[in-house]
């Protein structure tokens, strides 16, 4: 009787132990399945307030100048694909394509600096940001760009032109070759519709021998000058 008095006790111990170790692996892997599944669940929440606030700037994106959504994607998609740290805008308006490049901007860890010559659309363009939770990406700058383009630093690895089409080639001019890293890539907006307005540049960065230049359309109606300068 003693004997199995004993071996019952030995059992239950070791059973408690064992149950002990169950519990405390279940205890270690549940609060990371819930931490994912939270993590999973802010993420959707983000992407659903992302998608909310761009819809809203799209509504209003006619009447100042906003990048068509496509357009804004392939900015985001070639910010991730270039990999780039320094990024510059140039017309900033309401922020819509502001917003699409800081967002892949959080992937590569990168900087933006856009700037606008409207006090108003700065504004806007701040809120619009900050609703997106992208402020920490983004330095905003208000002025006139072809005074504000000669004082800034850089080197930027990718530089977007979306304001006056007559004045590419000066900001052009400004920004190469001090301004504009080696590999480093430059957009022009409306390179199809507004071709006319910008042929001075389209000339001169299409003959440039730093340069290669492509006419890129992701709306299949307008689209980018996209010019790559070489590293060497």
């Amino acid at each position: 009787m003693k004997t199995n008095s004993l071996k019952r006790r030995q059992f239950l111990h070791q059973a408690g132990g064992a149950l002990g170790v169950i519990s405390l692996g279940q205890a270690l892997a549940f609060p990371s399945a819930r931490a994912a599944e939270s993590t999973a669940e802010l993420e959707k929440k983000a992407k659903a307030e992302l998608e909310k606030i761009m819809k809203e700037m799209e509504a209003q994106g006619k009447g100042y100048l906003a990048v068509p959504r496509k357009d804004g994607q392939f900015l985001n998609w070639l910010v991730k694909v270039a990999r780039a740290q320094n990024v510059l805008e140039i017309g900033t308006s309401i922020g819509f394509s502001a917003i699409w490049i800081s967002s892949g901007l959080e992937e590569t860890g990168g900087k933006l600096t856009t700037i606008e010559i409207l006090e108003e659309r700065v504004q806007k363009a701040k809120e619009n940001v900050a609703k997106a939770g992208l402020t920490h990406r983004v330095t905003f700058k208000q002025g006139d760009a072809h005074q504000i383009v000669p004082a800034l630093e850089g080197p930027f690895d990718m530089i977007f032109f979306d304001a006056d089409k007559e004045g590419q080639a000066d900001y052009f001019n400004k920004l190469y070759p001090k301004k504009l890293a080696p590999g480093g890539l430059l957009l022009c907006h409306n390179a199809i519709r507004s071709r006319g307005q910008m042929q001075d540049y389209l000339d001169l960065v299409t003959k440039h021998p730093d340069f290669d230049t492509v006419i890129v359309s992701a709306t299949m109606d307008d689209g980018f000058a996209l010019s790559y300068r070489h590293k060497k």
